[in-house]
Order: C-alpha cells, then sequence, then structure tokens
C-alpha cells in the first residue's frame, strides 16, 4: 500500500505552492513561477510534460525560472518531450539554471538547445526583468561545474545588477556560492535534495546538503527557497515529500 500510494504521489501533477514576497525593491507586482528537477527522460511521456506546462501557462507568469536538472538525456532523444516544454509562456521569458544533470547530459548541447527553444542560459549572467525592480541571475550547478570548463562567477551573474535591484538567484545545489552575501542577493532558488523524495531518506539528504532539505532557510541574512522538485528521479516514488510548482508574487512595499 506504501509503495503504490508512492507511485501515485509520483506521478500525479505536482501541487502548487504560493508565497508572497514583500520588498522595497520591487516597484510593480511581478509572479515568478518555479521549476526544477523535472528530470525529462525518455520515460516521460510528452503528454505528461504537456500538463505541467498547461498548469504553469494557467497561472498567467510574468517569468518562469528552471532551476536545474530539467533533462536526463541528449537532446536528440527527448526532442518530443522539449516541443511540449518550449510552450511554456510567461510575459519575460523562462530562464534556466543548469543542473547536474545536465552537464551529465551533455552541457554544451543543452546550452544550445535550450537557446534553441527560445530560453535564456544563465550560466554566470543576470538580467533585469522590464521596469519590475526584479533581477534574475545564475549560476551553474556547484558540485558539476567544477569538473567542466564551465566555472562559476559570481561577480558575472551579478555584473548588470543594481544595487536597488530585487536580486533572484538561480543555484540548482543549495549551496550560498563564493561571493554572494546579503548586500547583493535577496534570495536564493536552489533545488537538488527533492526533499528527500523517499522517506527516510530526508535525514540522509538533509546532512548531504549543509542541513537543507525544502522550503525557506535564513543563509548568512540571505533568503533561500529550496524546491522539493516538479518530478522525482530514480525509483518512481515519493513518500513524504510531494512534487510542487513554486509560485513567487514579488509585491511592493506600500510606503
Amino acid at each position: 500500500l506504501i509503495c503504490i500510494y508512492g507511485v501515485y504521489e509520483a506521478d500525479k501533477i505536482p501541487q502548487i505552492k504560493s508565497y508572497d514576497i514583500v520588498s522595497p525593491k520591487i516597484k510593480e507586482s511581478t509572479k515568478v513561477v518555479m521549476l526544477s528537477d523535472l528530470h525529462i527522460d525518455t520515460g516521460v511521456s510528452a503528454n505528461y510534460v504537456k500538463s505541467i506546462v498547461n498548469e504553469v501557462n494557467k497561472l498567467k507568469p510574468d517569468a518562469v525560472v528552471l532551476v536545474g536538472d530539467i533533462v536526463d538525456g541528449s537532446p536528440q532523444i527527448i526532442a518530443d518531450q522539449m516541443n511540449e516544454l518550449k510552450k511554456l509562456s510567461s510575459k519575460y521569458g523562462v530562464y534556466v539554471a543548469l543542473g547536474n544533470h545536465e552537464f551529465y547530459s551533455g552541457v554544451m548541447e543543452w546550452v544550445l538547445g535550450f537557446g534553441y527553444m527560445g530560453f535564456e542560459i544563465l550560466a554566470n549572467l543576470g538580467m533585469k526583468i522590464g521596469d519590475t525592480g526584479l533581477y534574475i541571475a545564475g549560476i551553474p550547478d556547484i558540485n558539476a561545474s567544477p569538473n567542466s570548463k564551465m566555472k562559476i562567477s559570481t561577480e558575472g551573474a551579478l555584473y548588470k545588477a543594481d544595487k536597488d535591484d530585487y536580486v533572484m538567484m538561480l543555484s540548482h545545489t543549495p549551496k550560498v556560492a563564493k561571493g554572494l552575501t546579503k548586500d547583493n542577493t535577496d534570495i536564493i532558488l536552489s533545488g537538488h535534495t527533492h526533499g528527500g523524495q523517499i522517506f527516510p531518506f530526508h535525514y540522509f539528504t538533509k546532512r548531504a546538503n549543509e542541513g537543507r532539505l525544502a522550503g525557506f532557510y535564513d543563509v548568512n541574512g540571505i533568503k533561500m527557497y529550496v524546491s522539493r522538485g516538479t518530478r522525482y528521479w530514480g525509483p518512481p516514488m515519493r513518500i513524504g515529500a510531494p512534487s510542487e510548482i513554486t509560485v513567487f508574487n514579488l509585491i511592493p512595499e506600500k510606503k
């Protein structure tokens, strides 16, 4: 019965979790939808990806962020699934941070692949989001990038940010990269942990990620949010760690 429940939890459409964040740096109300750890491979149907995309598009986001481990496999073998994913729609676009599984699946192929889909690749880059006051930046996965030719540069990611911008940093693994402080970063969005995915692995996952498993954390004055992930990896089960589509409603602080 527990296994049946776990399989059901893994295959169902993720629940939507919504949070309001108020800041004087935000100039106009902005909705950011976060997906992470989709792990799209040949075992995922294009229809399932379509259902996720439909859920996101119904939210009418201003920006969509994909915070790593989106794929497991080369662009050629999951082309049908990617044709559905590229239908994600938002006012200011879709932004991607690279996770460790993008590196395992051929990182340069995916940099080109995501670019072809019309997504913005934030690998040591950042962008102002219209006149909202929001600046979205991204760095490659902290664990995987040291073994590749793609190094981490928080300086590059924050290069175009102004002091009065609300800086949202996309970093797949929930660790604070060198150079990020409360003075230059307001919130870090991460995934990677899957919230433990299958109880009782929560305990070991938390220990392996500096005490972070899921939800909000305060790390040296920086707000961090760790998603449980939108899908799963490995055994098709989730027990005690429901998947999620996360919505951040960024609201201007009233004077």
